[in-house]
């Protein structure tokens, strides 16, 4: 096993942002990895895009269609906004496939805001502070980004909640909300930064990610079945490409964190927020 994932290696908890952020912001979350037992994490895809602050850089990370390494020191407090699925182009200003798997700094994006958040974040203020600073940073620049696209919040949900595991077909989405096969496989890979088959692979894996980590559920075949798995064995492969663990190796990592408090990060369809606002 390459590293930990990063939600149980630290103390991480999430809350939603504010309210004029939600159609566009999943959450702003804090990740205290000072009790860490590893520098190496495992960032599993979720769909989302982050802008992540980790005590030097401000950067921002994904989406991804695979585990990423991440050597981070111990004692490090990240702090991070999460967009929805589909969501982060707008505020980014170019399609996502340019940044699948990679991390890049955010002043490439907005240079003269980065600029200034980073200076303000060297003067000392603790996490909170920061991430408060990162909420107010949105919320200056939501004119910007304009309001949320309704057909990717459909394509965000159709995917989200399609537990068949046929899945849904090109054919059928196109034509729901009026587009072309090819004119919604390019629409998805400008928001989403992939195919609609990728993000539907990806948010599956975050309802079995969802199912695994509320502690009753250590039946594996009953959790494939829920997740939209065909069987046990697609599970299998399924998340050790997501997560480059077993599904038991995965579990595992739960129940060893067993002492810390964490709020995961879950596909929309399974998500509660804390409704607290910064």
């Amino acid at each position: 096993m390459e590293g930990i994932v990063s939600q149980f290696a630290g103390t991480y908890r999430e809350w939603a942002p504010h309210s004029s952020l939600r159609s566009h912001v999943r959450c702003l979350w804090i990740n205290d990895l000072s009790l860490s037992r590893s520098q190496s994490l495992q960032v599993v895809p979720d769909g989302c895009v982050d802008i992540v602050w980790n005590g030097t850089t401000l950067s921002v990370a994904g989406p991804d269609t695979q585990p990423i390494l991440a050597c981070i020191p111990r004692g490090t407090i990240v702090v991070g906004a999460r967009f929805h699925p589909g969501a982060a182009s707008a505020w980014l200003g170019q399609p996502l496939n340019e940044i699948v798997n990679v991390r890049v700094p955010l002043a490439e994006f907005w240079r003269d805001d980065a600029t200034r958040f980073l200076d303000q974040a060297a003067t000392g203020r603790n996490a909170q502070q920061v991430a408060e600073d990162l909420g107010a940073l949105l919320v200056g620049r939501l004119a910007t980004a304009g309001l949320a696209n309704p057909q990717i919040a459909f394509l965000r949900q159709a995917a989200g909640d399609n537990c068949v595991p046929a899945g849904i077909s090109h054919h059928r989405l196109a034509a729901h909300i009026g587009l072309s096969e090819r004119t919604l496989r390019r629409r998805c890979l400008d928001a989403f930064g992939y195919g609609f088959k990728t993000l539907d692979r990806v948010l599956r894996f975050q309802r079995f990610f969802s199912l695994a980590s509320r502690r009753e559920n250590h039946n594996l075949a009953y959790i494939a079945a829920c997740a939209g798995y065909a069987d046990h064995a697609h599970m299998t492969r399924e998340v050790r490409r997501m997560s480059s663990v077993t599904a038991s190796e995965f579990i595992a990592q739960i129940q060893g964190q067993a002492q810390v408090p964490v709020q995961l990060p879950l596909a929309d369809s399974f998500k509660t927020i804390a409704a607290e606002n910064v």
